[in-house]
């Protein structure tokens, strides 16, 4: 798990201008981690602020003979003075192309904190458009967490172990 800005975000690429009048802009791809037509949230952060998710309406590919340019528009941003402000942002995603994970299994392994006290045995994964949940039994319920940065701080597939962080809110669940 790549994880580049300490959030379970991966870069993309940034705003290049606005286009069009309702709300489109070009992006400049400058990594890309999966196919940008299958990305279909993108995250974009305002000074001062933490990452906003936006659901992409639609995207399509600009010729440019220097950068890799896609023409977005988002579901929340409708009007040209909109997407003007999102000029020079950078733009992130939670998705990562399957081939990115390990592709090994990780059900079975035991489940630790970051005290390294046991939460429990990973008795199932499911998958979701951004990332997989690892479903955990622990003694008295399941528990769900989600396999990025933010929570899993790592997985030891010798001794079979997934090791967790900042799960207090997940365990309290119901």
């Amino acid at each position: 798990m790549a994880n580049h800005s300490g959030s379970g975000l991966h870069p993309l690429g940034n705003v290049a201008k606005a286009q069009g009048t309702r709300g489109g802009f070009l992006m400049e791809i400058r990594e890309t981690v999966i196919p940008p037509e299958q990305i279909d949230v993108i995250y974009i952060r305002y000074p001062e602020q933490q990452w906003v998710p936006y659901r992409v309406d639609e995207w399509s590919a600009r010729a440019d003979r220097k950068r890799t340019l896609f023409f977005v528009r988002l579901e929340e941003i409708t009007s040209r003075s909109d997407a003007e402000m999102l000029r020079g942002h950078e733009v992130m995603t939670d998705q990562l192309p399957d081939e990115s994970r390990s592709g090994i299994s990780v059900i079975g392994y035991d489940v630790y904190r970051d005290d390294n006290s046991h939460m429990g045995t990973v008795q199932d994964t499911m998958e979701t458009p951004g990332y997989q949940v690892l479903v955990v039994q622990g003694d008295e319920k399941q528990i769900l967490i989600p396999e990025v940065d933010e929570f899993v701080s790592g997985v030891d597939h010798e001794s079979k172990q997934v090791h967790v962080q900042n799960t207090t809110d997940l365990e309290s669940l119901e």
